[in-house]
């Protein structure tokens, strides 16, 4: 058996960071890097190839074969595919939509299990026949499973017409629970708020819009501040800052350790994830974090939190890419202490509800073994099994 995976991110940089003692700096990083290097004790052969990772080719030490390239922009498709063919694989995950890359792997006899972590959203008619062609191949007997992260990415999957006795919803295991933390309380007439934001840096992620909200509630006399951790167009949007005159409420926090992550969202008052819809989410981690954090979730309208971000619930849900509202939203946690406690107090119910049974690990591990015994469980954990309805 000869295994390759095809990812975002960089499976190489990873392992050496642990190597060299380094903390993950996503949610179940360790999980997934480790699950990946225990497949050499039953493959011949485990690659991952890596499409948003400068070029490079290395046999690591944990016996996995990682290599780096940057689709889009100095690779193209056809180069992925002549990259994946030269491994020589018999089993295939695609872990991102790419429609040539899965083509190939159905039409040249490798086993293909498209395995994503993103949704589909609407958009142009060209949007729409990109998403009639990925349904048409994915629903092809090639490819009995597909698996997708979270319910709501799920139901794109269905929406943009994949047939749902195929579609697996699966999940990381959690790195951390809401007990790690206590619930928190707003001492009433306090006048300051910091918020907290995790995660790519980019305007579709809704940066801009916290930066404009901060400069909103500043106006008002209120003594609003942002933290921003990750990576991304950091220059850009310190410049945004500077512009709107808030340099100084805003801090650009570079990449930290996950686990810390966590911490600070506590050590904060309010995280906020302001994803726009043009940015193709699946459940961000970061919502799990913020409901283990206990500090209340401020979140977007985004299609993708709808039924698992509840408005007044779990979270104040605010209209996306609209920063006034982000601000009206921030400023009403602030002014109702009450508020501000009862969704802390939430925050516990919300991440439990938010688990799923299929873990990604035991996923791939089925899809592996390929059994009747294990296309039968696949199947009861499909979204057509009725166990995702409510």
């Amino acid at each position: 058996m000869r295994i390759v995976f095809v990812q975002y991110g960089d499976y190489g940089a990873a392992v050496r960071n642990f190597a060299q003692g380094g903390a993950e700096t996503y949610a179940a990083q360790r999980y997934s890097v480790d699950f990946v290097a225990g497949l050499t004790r039953q493959a011949e052969q485990v690659s991952v190839i890596c499409v948003d990772a400068d070029p490079y080719s290395e046999q690591l030490s944990n016996g996995v074969r990682a290599s780096g390239m940057r689709l889009y922009k100095q690779a193209t498709e056809a180069d992925l595919v002549a990259a994946v063919a030269r491994e020589r694989p018999t089993h295939l995950v695609s872990r991102s939509p790419i429609r040539p890359l899965i083509r190939w792997g159905g039409r040249n006899g490798v086993r293909t299990f498209p395995s994503f972590a993103t949704s589909f959203p609407k958009g142009s008619w060209r949007t729409a026949v990109r998403y009639f062609q990925l349904a048409r191949l994915l629903n092809s007997d090639r490819f009995p499973w597909i698996g997708n992260h979270a319910i709501n990415s799920c139901r794109d999957l269905e929406r943009i017409g994949v047939r749902t006795s195929k579609i697996v919803p699966w999940d990381w295991p959690p790195a951390t629970t809401p007990d790690a933390f206590t619930a928190k309380r707003l001492d009433p007439g306090r006048n300051a708020i910091r918020l907290f934001y995790a995660g790519v840096i980019r305007e579709t992620k809704g940066i801009g819009d916290c930066i404009a909200a901060i400069k909103l509630l500043r106006e008002k006399g209120i003594d609003a501040s942002l933290s921003v951790a990750g990576s991304g167009e950091v220059d850009l949007f310190r410049a945004r800052a500077a512009e709107c005159g808030v340099s100084g409420a805003v801090e650009f926090l570079g990449r930290i350790p996950h686990l810390r992550v966590v911490a600070m969202m506590h050590e904060h008052d309010v995280v906020v994830v302001p994803s726009q819809y043009g940015y193709p989410e699946g459940l961000p981690l970061t919502i799990y974090d913020a409901y283990c954090s206990r500090s209340p979730l401020v979140a977007s309208d985004h299609p993708m939190f709808r039924g698992r971000v509840h408005d007044g619930q779990s979270a104040l849900v605010f209209r996306a890419g609209n920063p006034v509202s982000l601000a009206e939203r921030v400023e009403e946690l602030l002014r109702k202490p009450e508020l501000y406690a009862q969704l802390s107090q939430a925050s516990a119910a919300a991440w439990e509800k938010l688990q799923l049974p299929v873990k990604w690990g035991v996923l791939m591990t089925k899809w592996l073994e390929n059994s009747p015994e294990a296309n039968a469980w696949l199947a009861s954990h499909s979204l057509a099994s009725g166990r995702y309805d409510s």
